[in-house]
Formats: C-alpha cells, structure tokens, sequence
C-alpha cells in the first residue's frame, strides 16, 4: 500500500477516451475526498484524419500506442500511488436491466447465467460478465446486467502491466458516472456525455443506472461542420468551438448556429428518445438532462437544450456538486476541466 506523506491513501482514477486520457490522483481525508493530482492528454489528428483516434466503437484500442500515450500523461502528471481503477468506454460494453425474484446468491449466479444469453448479443464465452442489485422491492430485485469483451479487458490489462500500474479494477464508465451524480440527483435524470468521437445517454434513477446507449454524433461532428461551413482549418474551427461554443453569433457571412443545429438537435431527439422509453417502461418521467464530459463545456449548451426541451440542464461537474474538494488555487482550472474528469473521478471514488 502508498501512502502519502500524511498517511492517508491515495488511488488513481483512468480514463482512457476515444481522443484523449484523463488521471486523477484522490484521496480520503477525514470525511472528504480530495482531488491532489491531474493530468489530461488530449490527441487533435482525428480532426484531420478520422481514424486518428485512440479508439472507437468501430476499432479496437491499440495497445502499443495507448500505452505510450498513457505513459506520458503518468509522466507529466508523477502520481504518489501505483493503484489505479481503470473506466472503460460505454461504448466497449453491453448493458441490460432485467427483474428477478428475491433468491439466494448462489441461486442468482446460475439465474444471471441462464438469462445473460438473450441480453448480450455475442457469445458468453467471449465476454465477461457483472451485475449490481440496484432495487430490491415488493420480493423482486432490479439488476444491471453488465457484459464487456473479454478481448478487450485483456488489453487494458495489458496496458497496465507495461506500465507496471497496479490495477485494482475496471468499469464502464457510464455505470460509475450515474452512481457519482446519483449520490445528489435521485430523481429520474437523462446524463448525456459528450466526447470527441461519441455521445453516451444514460437515464439514471434512485442513484443508479437504468437505460444506455452511444451514438456516433459527438463534438468532433461539430467541430468539423465548423470547419467546412467557414471554410478553415479543423484546428482553427476546434478553437473557435471551445473559445465561443454556439455563443458565436456569426464569422462573416455565417452563423454558426445555423450550422451546428442539425447535430445538435440530433442529440436533442435521442434525449427524448431514451426519456419516452424510460416513462413507457416506469411511468417516472426524466427531470433533468445532466450534460457531462468535454463537450459538457461548449459554450451556450444549456440555453440551448433548456429552450428546445424545457427541462432544467445541469452540468455534471463532481468538483462543483460537492462530491470531490480540491484546492481554492486550483478553482479557475477546475471550472474549465471539472466534466472532462468525471469519468476518472467516478471509477475510484466508491473504491476510496
């Protein structure tokens, strides 16, 4: 075990996204927990060439490269603790809620076995399954039933073993960012993440994940329709996003609203989409949209979203909820990257 040099322990939080990786160093002291280390690498060529990503849902993650990348955000970053918990994309696994009776665990084993082979659309040998009990009412439980690559786990376990981390454990980080914002929000609430190749939309409830899917619009989408609508370079238009959002009235001729509307109202229809199937199948309408991850920072997002679908919009930030101190020098940086980190935040902070 490390410990710092107050004695108290210290772990690591990973994430390892389609354009970027995120570490965050936490630690438990008294009743808080307090962020005492980051680091974020951000990779821009999938900009100019799509497949120039450290992963997607369409290709496999690269272990010889990420573990370069990885090494040197470690580097910058020079945590005190080897420990690490490790966030898999959304998107690497497959996630379904069903209803049991009340039984014995054992009994429960064999009967998530027998019922995992009409949820999981590959063959059970090729995955590796979990579950969590998030309702138990009435003498019936609600469960998530988890199912990820086995392929896939091995190469972050890979990963982690050239870098000599010492993994503690890995999970989809959609299930882990609903428990994070759920300790606050317990009502019905759509969390949409917004990364750099895809967009994951969960509906969480009572503090837990209930429904989930990805899509494939996300901010690099806009930052390309940026791009060719003014006619410049992808970086040019990436810096424009991030430095004015859908706050920039126009640039010449063009407004840039009008360009990103179709992408965004994309979004806007899988929110209603996922909260109309959560209500036919509880009867609980969703509250509030909670927009997390790097694209939760474009500028003018919630005044959209709020407008088009007239629900209260939160930004999911664990450092502004209150779920996660830090230094008041810190405050400035943490504003600007406090959603790009809920992933890494979430996967280690049950664990802490």
């Amino acid at each position: 075990m490390l410990l710092n040099l107050l004695g108290k322990k210290l772990l690591l939080g990973i994430d390892i996204g389609t354009t970027s990786i995120k570490i965050v160093e936490l630690r438990k002291a008294n009743s808080k927990v307090e962020l005492t280390n980051y680091g974020i690498l951000e990779k821009f060529g999938h900009l100019e060439r799509i497949n120039d990503a450290i992963q997607t849902s369409s290709f496999k993650l690269l272990e010889e490269s990420t573990a370069l990348l990885l090494k040197k955000t470690m580097e910058d970053v020079k945590p005190k603790t080897g420990e690490a918990y490790l966030s898999l994309p959304s998107f690497s696994g497959f996630i379904s809620t069903l209803e049991l009776p009340e039984m014995t665990e054992r009994e429960l084993v064999k009967a998530i076995k027998f019922q995992a082979g009409q949820y999981i659309p590959m063959p059970l040998n090729d995955v590796t399954l979990d579950w969590q009990i998030i309702e138990r009412i009435n003498g019936k439980m609600t469960i998530v039933l988890m199912a990820v690559p086995t392929e896939a786990i091995k190469r972050y376990i890979n990963i982690a073993q050239a870098l000599k981390i010492e993994l503690k454990g890995l999970e989809l980080e959609n299930v882990a960012v609903c428990r994070l914002f759920g300790k606050k929000e317990t009502g019905p609430a759509v969390l949409v993440d917004i990364g750099g190749r895809s967009t994951c939309l969960s509906v969480m409830d009572q503090g837990a994940l209930r429904m989930s899917y990805n899509i494939d619009t996300a901010g690099g989408d806009l930052t390309q329709v940026i791009a060719s609508g003014l006619g410049i370079n992808p970086f040019r238009a990436e810096e424009l996003k991030r430095s004015y959002g859908l706050k920039i009235q126009s640039q010449g001729d063009v407004k840039i609203i009008n360009l990103l509307t179709p992408l965004l109202d994309v979004i806007k229809r899988e929110i209603e989409k996922i909260s109309g199937n959560y209500y036919l199948r509880t009867k609980r309408k969703v509250e509030k949209i909670i927009f997390t991850g790097g694209g939760a920072n474009l500028g003018g997002l919630e005044e959209y979203y709020y407008q088009q679908l007239g629900l209260p919009i939160l930004k999911g930030d664990p450092f502004a909820w209150g779920l996660i101190s830090y230094n008041p020098n810190l405050a400035p940086i943490i504003k600007e990257v406090g959603t790009s980190l809920s992933s890494a935040c979430a996967v280690v902070l049950k664990n802490i």
